[in-house]
């Protein structure tokens, strides 16, 4: 998992296949990011990554918070590692980029 929280940039590797997805709308700040590996305290560098998504009451996304349940496989800490706000509509295709 790499992140730039400042940009609002993450992109995940699977680690069992190395295919790299850059998630949500990321793509859009790729230039500007600031990459960092998401690690763990332990130095565990695995995760189980999951997006929650606040959606407006028309069903497009207010707010999204990438990696909130950002788990090491290791020793099950969770961590928060970044998160921004969609404020551009329409946006519900951002839930099918995860």
């Amino acid at each position: 998992m790499r992140v730039d929280d400042e940009a609002g940039y993450a992109d995940r590797t699977c680690h069992l296949c190395g295919d790299r997805w850059v998630m949500l709308d990321a793509a859009d700040v790729a230039e500007d990011a600031d990459l960092g590996d998401a690690a763990c305290l332990c130095g565990g560098e695995r995760f189980d990554v999951a997006v929650g998504f606040a959606l407006r009451e028309d069903g497009e996304v207010r707010w999204v918070s990438v990696s909130v349940s950002l788990r090491c496989t290791a020793d099950g800490v969770f961590g928060v590692y970044a998160d921004w706000k969609i404020d551009y509509s329409p946006s519900g295709q951002l839930m099918a980029r995860v």
